[in-house]
């Protein structure tokens, strides 16, 4: 019974994922806590901030809720985190109201160091893909593939996340400027099956849509599921965000034209380094670009591109 006890304690399972740590008493460690949960874009997140924590020799204790759009959730699972006695926090914030978290921490001596978007406030350093390029690079595409003409239907993602708004205002831009014309804005939900449904409800009363662009895994997804249901899956230029084996998978059916990837490994990875210098004193970066590539049916292939994707040859 107490060897269970023992066990137990040393496990914790959130939001449908589940991580092991060890005793936190007597090593360093860094809290990483992602905007939401799942084994892509976040899952990759963790991966890098794992792998950081290998080289360094500390302990990295990391966590996401199920739900992005979760507020509390995430502000439990900071307290809960912190609990473990890091002394820096990798933070992927889902809320303006992170601001005063993070305002918390550091009148305890704590740097945070935000990833994936930035919301202002008293982090130390920001590790993030420029959204509204990457948008934009999106629309650029869409308009290419379309030949400068079509109707669009942007389904967007959650109007208080500030990374996917940025890339949502991007594509606008993007296609706008090649041409096309956006027929169909709307929020299809923070959630897969949500946004299936949503999706499945708006696309089959839209009379003629040629293209159809989704600012993130969960409404990519959701896009592609909604769109086989539909029997439109290929008839549909539909550009997504972020990597995910389905994804991957529809390029190579044709069920998807292509998505805008970023480097979600890179920021867990820096943003552990980043906080790891800050504790020990030494110099940071405040702001870290990480690069983003569109990976279509062309190049998917590539030795380079397959790297990025975590493929094996």
């Amino acid at each position: 019974m107490a060897s269970s006890i023992k066990l137990l304690s040393k496990m914790i399972i959130i939001a449908g994922m589940f991580f092991c740590f060890g005793s936190y008493a007597t090593a360093e460690c860094i809290g990483v806590v992602t905007a939401g949960g799942g084994q892509g874009f976040w899952g990759d997140v963790i991966k890098g901030a794992n792998q950081a924590g290998k080289e360094l020799g500390i302990e990295i204790h990391a966590r996401g809720a199920v739900d992005e759009a979760n507020v509390e959730g995430q502000r439990y699972i900071i307290e809960s985190t912190m609990k473990f006695g890091c002394k820096g926090l990798v933070l992927a914030p889902n809320s303006k109201d992170r601001k005063k978290d993070v305002a918390k921490l550091k009148a305890q001596g704590i740097p945070t160091v935000f990833i994936d978007r930035d919301i202002g406030g008293d982090r130390i350093s920001i590790i993030k893909t420029e959204n509204f390029s990457a948008g934009e690079k999106a629309g650029t595409e869409m308009a290419k593939a379309l030949g400068g003409k079509g109707n669009i239907a942007l389904l967007r993602f959650n109007e208080d996340v500030v990374s996917t708004t940025a890339r949502e205002k991007g594509f606008i831009k993007g296609a706008s400027s090649g041409g096309l014309e956006i027929v169909v804005d709307q929020y299809i939900g923070t959630m897969v099956g949500e946004a299936r449904s949503e999706a499945y409800r708006i696309l089959k009363g839209s009379k003629r849509i040629d293209g159809i662009f989704t600012p993130n895994e969960s409404t990519s997804l959701g896009v592609i599921k909604a769109l086989e249901r539909l029997n439109k899956a290929g008839k549909v230029v539909h550009i997504g965000f972020d990597a995910h084996r389905i994804m991957i998978e529809s390029i190579k059916s044709k069920h998807i034209y292509g998505f805008i990837v970023q480097r979600p490994f890179q920021m867990g990875y820096q943003g552990v380094h980043t906080v790891y210098r800050a504790i020990h004193g030494k110099d940071i970066k405040q702001k870290v670009n990480t690069d983003v590539v569109f990976i279509g049916r062309e190049n998917i292939n590539q030795t380079e591109i397959r790297k990025i994707l975590g493929l094996q040859d």
